[in-house]
């Protein structure tokens, strides 16, 4: 059994891993999916500044409270900034850090910096403020298909994309894979194969279509399953896998009351 921990881009929450992760989970493995900056936006108005430092608070003190560790980490757009960043600040927590085309950090540049050029016109021309506004368009292209997944999406801070990476160099992260899409190969892009080369990590290929969070779960699940570190078998079969009543559930046991209001207040939903 291997250990994931699936962090979401920006705009999105948790719950766009839902089917990436119910196909890990199928496949025995443990899960999970925090949102650090979902509906909700859980950025304090002090950490304005530094919206990377808040997600990365966000993501350290949930994996205290999980007490998770020997994870693999997939880090999806954006989050490319946060993933070696959350291996320095939790170095037992985090064994392996996978890119699925997100972004490759470089110390001292912005998101901005190191995206594919239409991708920064895309958040330049969607800029209100000090917020970004949620866009549909390549890689999100696949939210016309569904209201539902568009209403979820929510504002990101401008500042995030702007603000200077702060984490450790390449030659201080953990063993570091990247999935590369073949339809992001366009000249000169960050997410293509000559720059997935030239970072050095070693790479796998798995063709979006788009959007393989909902079209590809399957596929995208068993690749991440071939390459993940094993992890410590944990025990499952108590609280997170009881069959008892919510309502009971609540009444009697401490963490599931402490798992619940967490993703009340991630996601802004009953959960």
């Amino acid at each position: 059994m291997a250990l994931f921990v699936l962090l979401h881009d920006a705009f999105q929450g948790g719950w766009v891993w839902r089917q990436t992760a119910r196909e890990l989970c199928d496949l025995g493995h443990e899960v999970h999916t925090p949102s650090y900056a979902g509906r909700t936006l859980p950025h304090a108005p002090e950490n304005s500044d530094n919206p990377a430092r808040a997600a990365l608070d966000n993501l350290v003190r949930y994996f205290e409270a999980e007490d998770l560790s020997g994870a693999n980490v997939l880090c999806s757009g954006w989050s490319g900034l946060l993933g070696p960043a959350l291996a320095a600040a939790l170095p037992s927590a985090v064994r392996t850090l996978f890119f699925w085309d997100a972004v490759v950090p470089e110390p001292g540049k912005s998101f901005m910096e190191v995206c594919p050029d239409s991708l920064a016109e895309d958040i330049d021309g969607n800029s209100e403020s000090t917020q970004v506004a949620p866009f549909v368009s390549g890689p999100l292209s696949w939210l016309e298909c569904g209201e539902d997944c568009t209403s979820l999406l929510a504002p990101f801070p401008r500042r995030a994309f702007t603000e200077p990476y702060t984490g450790p160099a390449r030659d201080r992260w953990p063993k570091s894979l990247f999935v590369h899409a073949p339809d992001g190969d366009e000249p000169g892009s960050a997410f293509g194969r000559e720059a997935v080369e030239a970072s050095g990590m070693p790479w796998f290929e798995l063709n979006m279509y788009e959007y393989p969070l909902l079209a590809r779960a399957q596929e995208l699940a068993l690749l991440l399953a071939d390459h993940a570190a094993p992890g410590a078998s944990r025990n499952l079969n108590g609280c997170a896998r009881n069959t008892m009543p919510h309502e009971m559930r609540m009444q009697y046991c401490s963490h599931y009351r402490k798992r619940h209001e967490m993703a009340v207040a991630r996601e802004g939903i009953d959960a």
